[in-house]
């Protein structure tokens, strides 16, 4: 049985304008950045997991959510979820 979240590589929103964001969608089979988790209605660009700790420079709340993946052996999990729920913006479409 293979682990869904072990792949789990980048998340957030597709807001990039509409040819990033077909081309995304299109060609995420041969990306090697592993699945997209995208969160449709949160306000934060589609970002790679192992950039968070980089990202938190610019926005501490990257660096929260980088210490709690690192904490679940760099996986998406949960409390990431939860955090990244509770500390980016809604969007209302």
């Amino acid at each position: 049985m293979v682990d869904g979240v072990v792949e789990e590589q980048n998340l957030g929103r597709l807001d990039e304008d509409g040819q990033k964001r077909q081309k995304t969608v299109v060609h995420q089979h041969g990306d090697a950045g592993g699945k997209k988790l995208i969160y449709t209605h949160v306000s934060m660009p589609l970002t790679a997991i192992d950039d968070f700790r980089g990202l938190a420079v610019e926005d501490p709340r990257f660096g929260e959510l980088a210490a709690i993946v690192e904490a679940n052996n760099g996986l998406w999990c949960a409390a990431a979820e939860r955090y990244l729920l509770d500390n980016w913006d809604p969007i209302d479409d």
